[in-house]
Formats: C-alpha cells, structure tokens, sequence
C-alpha cells in the first residue's frame, strides 16, 4: 500500500502505539463494516450516554487547532473544577471540534446560571487556543456575545454590511449572529429571552 493509504495506516499505528504506552485499557481497530459501524455506535451514543449521567447538561461545539487538544482539555477540567461541575468531552479529534457537555441539575439553585456561563467560557478558551467558536453547527442566539470575544468591532460592521446588502429589511432571521447590543457588553449571558413574536404565539422555535 502506498500513497495516501499508506499514511493513514501509519499514523494509526502511531495513534495505537500512543494509546498502549499511555495505559489505554483497550484498542480496537475496525477490520470490517460491522466494526466500524459499531465504534460509529459508540460515538452517537455518547450525548444519550451523557444524559445517564446527569438530568441536565449543555452540549457545546468549538474548534482549536489539534496541537492544542491536551493543553485545552487540561484548562476545560480545571475550569471545571473551580465551579464544582463536571464536563464530559466527546470531540473529533482528527479536526479539532470539541462538543464539551457540561453536565448539572436544575434542582440545585444557580447551577444552571454557572453551567450556561461555564459552557460559554469554554468557548472563549477555544478562541484564546487559535480556534473558533463553532465548528460545525453555527452561530444562532446562544452564542451572539462571543462573537464580539472572537471578532473586532471593524470585523462585525462588515459582516453587518454584507448582510443587509442581501436583506435590506432585516427580515431573515432578524437579532440572530451578530451581537445586540453590539458588544453584549451590557448584557449577562443566561437565560433564552423569546422574541415577542414568539411570546405571542404567532411563531414558534423548533
């Protein structure tokens, strides 16, 4: 096998190699299509998996560059650690994009507060890494405040003037990507505020 099959056989020895010197209980490497759809198993399983740990949690979704991966995973458990809440990650590591699930229980006063800012930190740490703040899902109201974290005032007025070129009205998808107020400053990361509209009952968020 040469080409690039033979790089990729190479640096999965080089991963299994890693993984035994580093105390891993078990490799497994697909040799089939039932293996590998069953580690694929595994994988789509881990948020249900996450929901047996915790009744609550907040899935994320950054990306950094893979080099940082250890560096950033040891910031995330401390992090963790100094609010008294646990986050289990589940990421692609071959791309960098972390989904950490901050797990917590509405039952405990102001845990929910601590885990939505701890999540959203965790966030401005993929940025600090030379990641992003997304790396597969986008930008929607949750994450509106980083994104004066991660662009310059300059950088979001252009974006800004790219959209209302192509909506001049603001009509689609108003108030959602960019910040409002335009650095969030003023504002706390929380709770999901419905629109009036939706409050009204004339639209609903699915």
């Amino acid at each position: 096998v040469d080409g690039p099959l033979a790089e990729v056989k190479l640096q999965a020895e080089q991963v299994l190699e890693l993984c035994r010197k580093n105390g891993a209980l078990e490799t497994r490497h697909a040799v089939d299509e039932a293996d590998r759809l069953l580690i694929w198993k595994g994988r789509k399983a881990a948020f249900a998996a996450a929901g047996r740990l915790s009744p609550n949690y907040i899935v994320q979704d950054g990306v950094i560059p893979r080099t940082t991966l250890p560096v950033v995973l040891e910031k995330i458990a401390a992090m963790a650690n100094a609010e008294g809440l646990r986050v289990t990650n589940v990421f692609h590591a071959g791309d960098g994009n972390l989904h950490p699930i901050v797990l917590y229980s509405r039952d405990n006063p102001g845990e929910e507060e601590r885990a939505i800012d701890l999540s959203m930190r965790i966030l401005d740490l993929c940025v600090e890494a030379g990641g992003s703040i997304t790396g597969e899902h986008g930008v929607g109201r949750e994450k509106q405040c980083s994104m004066s974290y991660m662009y310059a005032p300059a950088d979001l007025a252009t974006m800004q003037r790219v959209r209302r070129a192509f909506d001049p009205d603001n009509i689609a998808n108003p108030e959602k990507l960019f910040p409002t107020p335009r650095l969030c400053g003023e504002q706390k990361r929380g709770h999901y505020v419905p629109h009036p509209v939706e409050a009204s009952g004339i639209a609903e968020v699915f």
